[in-house]
């Protein structure tokens, strides 16, 4: 329970110390300074590419943590996966969805707190009708691709 507790403080954290003012950072670039951001600001500033379906924004960075913004398209899934070297919490904003979670599908909405040890398979569906915004953040900082597709 302290974990999970641990988890939720985190991630409600980064709501309110990450950088607006960077939202796009660089991927070597440290995360220097507290400010204050705003999902709406940060979503507007960075408008879902043309034909995506998904979006990752980086919030901010330095070597213990990767904070990221996501952003689903209804309808729009990540296949089941494992991290072998980041733990990983996720905060849903708003939209809904369905995580694979412990084996099993689960639904999951504003609210939301998921923390996955790294090794544990878990994978998401947008199957709502708005799109799934969700604060993420991996441990130790995500500087390179660790998302290994299961079948």
């Amino acid at each position: 329970m302290l974990r999970h507790d641990i988890a939720v403080l985190g991630a409600v954290a980064a709501l309110f110390l990450c950088p607006a003012a960077m939202p796009a950072l660089a991927a070597d670039a440290p995360t220097v300074s507290q400010v204050l951001t705003d999902v709406d600001k940060l979503l507007k500033e960075n408008p879902m590419p043309a034909g995506a379906t998904s979006q990752l924004i980086k919030i901010a960075e330095d070597p213990t943590v990767s904070v990221y913004l996501t952003t689903t398209l209804p309808g729009a899934s990540l296949a089941p996966h494992v991290h072998k070297s980041h733990d990983e919490t996720e905060y849903v904003i708003r939209g809904t969805g369905r995580l694979f979670v412990n084996g099993e599908w689960a639904d999951m909405g504003p609210g939301s707190v998921h923390f996955n040890p790294m090794g544990k398979v878990h994978g998401a569906i947008n199957n709502g009708k708005e799109p799934l915004v969700v604060l993420i953040m991996f441990t130790p900082a995500m500087t390179e691709t660790d998302r290994h597709f299961v079948k």
